[in-house]
């Protein structure tokens, strides 16, 4: 199994950060935690490397700005965007409400989504997260190297009688 991805929770609320954080260091993740949205918006689009993130959805902010806002920032503007695992985690929007985020915002929607209070943990949550984040990179990695690979037809020559020729082309 390849390293595990570092962690960033993302919550207003105190209580459901630490809860959060203190989990799943006691499993073992490496795990930061940001109680405010501009700061997880300007740390997170710096990051270079890709990351699991937890993520809140209600911000109880005056400007209305959700963990939405954030999911489509980061799909757009980090090096990972589309591929990072953004797991909402959140006790005020249901599923209905998450199934129409998915209908509407389907590149910018977060990957999975699980609602706060349910037997569900946190920690398994980031945990298939990661496995499918590698995954997901081991096939991509491999299909890049097939169609390296496969497109490769042109071979360096040892000199002009021995070079091989592009297919399509004459010498």
């Amino acid at each position: 199994m390849p390293d595990r991805l570092p962690v960033v929770v993302v919550d207003d609320h105190p209580g459901q950060l630490a809860a959060a954080v203190d989990l799943l260091e006691e499993f073992d993740w490496s795990v930061t935690g940001i109680s405010d949205l501009d700061e997880a918006a300007r740390v997170l689009v710096e990051r270079t490397e890709p990351f699991v993130l937890v993520l809140d959805h209600d911000f109880e902010r005056p400007d209305g700005r959700t963990g939405l806002d954030l999911t489509r920032l980061l799909r757009s503007a980090h090096p990972w965007g589309p591929a990072l695992p953004i797991c909402y985690w959140s006790g005020r929007i249901d599923t209905p409400a998450f199934l129409d985020v998915l209908r509407d915002g389907q590149f910018s929607a977060p990957t999975s989504y699980v609602q706060k209070g349910t037997a569900v943990s946190v920690e398994e949550v980031v945990r298939r997260a990661d496995e499918n984040f590698h995954l997901s990179r081991a096939t991509f990695e491999q299909q890049a190297l097939r169609r390296a690979v496969l497109n490769l037809d042109v071979a360096l020559p040892l000199d002009d009688e021995d070079a091989v020729v592009p297919a399509g082309e004459e010498r």
